[in-house]
């Protein structure tokens, strides 16, 4: 795929949200062009499988992250390693590491996952609890927050995360919101109060 493909042509394509930023730059010109291209559901894959292969080599990713080597051996080097993968993506790819932004791949990856979750309608939101949560009490948190933040023909879904130091209750992140329902939370809100009663 030519550069031009990744620009000009791809303005026509409507985003299914606004991001923005050098990553939001790189996601949705190839959000665009694989929509033009039929090619969404391709590129996906491709993404989430190269994903796991730098995640799981520590080697790949600072080879990706070297500024030292040349944007052409990159170009080339890419070009081999995503020769299995779609036209759409092994363009894409090429275009980064000509540009030099190949360092930038997991942050552009992770944004694109964005613009195809709001294209799905999925809502992505994280509890944070002081221990595990059981699978009835996920279930209870997942139908308040489908019932409550949650737009008709929307679809959660819902991330559990531990962290001890909030020692109780619960953290809920809903897209940009943010509701903590924490023992800390209440009682940093109890230490402030009396330092504003002393002074």
């Amino acid at each position: 795929l030519c550069r031009r493909s990744f620009s000009t042509e791809a303005a026509k394509v409507d985003l299914p949200i606004q991001l923005f930023g050098l990553p939001a730059t790189y996601a949705n010109a190839l959000f665009k062009t694989a929509t033009r291209a039929n090619a969404l559901p391709a590129v996906e894959k491709d993404l989430a499988s190269f994903k796991k292969l730098i995640e799981s080599s520590e080697q790949l990713k600072n080879y990706l992250n070297n500024p030292v080597i040349s944007r052409k051996d990159k170009a080339e080097d890419i070009n081999k390693i995503s020769a299995k993968m779609s036209d759409t993506t092994r363009g894409f790819l090429g275009v980064l590491a000509e540009n030099g932004r190949l360092g930038e791949l997991t942050k552009i990856m992770s944004t694109f996952d964005e613009l195809m979750k709001a294209k799905q309608g999925i809502v992505e939101a994280t509890v944070v609890s002081a221990q595990p949560l059981t699978k009835r009490q996920l279930k209870e948190v997942e139908e308040a927050v489908t019932a409550n933040h949650l737009e008709s023909g929307k679809k959660l879904q819902l991330n559990a995360e531990v962290d001890p130091s909030i020692l109780g209750g619960l953290q809920l992140q809903i897209a940009d919101k943010f509701l903590d329902l924490s023992i800390q939370s209440r009682i940093n809100k109890l230490h402030q109060t009396l330092s504003d009663v002393k002074n």
